[in-house]
């Protein structure tokens, strides 16, 4: 596992990723850009779809790592220290298998239904 500084990097990286596409998007469209066509559509929303999970799962180690630095010092948090890989992979493992179980349900509902 990489170290906490590290991880907090990588979800900041995702982070400014999720708020600068949209950016980019707005500022091509006030240029007078044309939408892209339907065909890049479903990539362009599929793509998004993965940096936003992408940037979900790389949270769960900055949270993980940053509660068990407080719990140092008690003999329950060294416990969970020794644990901390078991404890994170287990955490990505329930996110994908709720996004496993959410993007059909996505799919069924039109929600990558191409508009244009």
């Amino acid at each position: 596992m990489l170290s906490l500084r590290a991880h907090a990097w990588i979800c900041a990286g995702l982070f400014a990723a999720l708020i600068g596409i949209p950016i980019l998007g707005n500022t091509l469209q006030v240029m007078g850009v044309a939408p892209p066509p339907r065909a890049v559509q479903l990539p362009l929303m599929v793509f998004y779809l993965t940096v936003f999970l992408a940037f979900g799962l790389s949270a769960i180690p900055v949270m993980v790592m940053v509660v068990l630095r407080g719990q140092r010092q008690s003999p329950f948090g060294q416990g969970l220290i020794r644990r901390q890989n078991a404890i994170i992979w287990t955490l990505w493992a329930l996110i994908l298998l709720g996004a496993a179980t959410a993007v059909p349900a996505m799919i069924a509902d039109g929600f990558f239904a191409v508009h244009g």
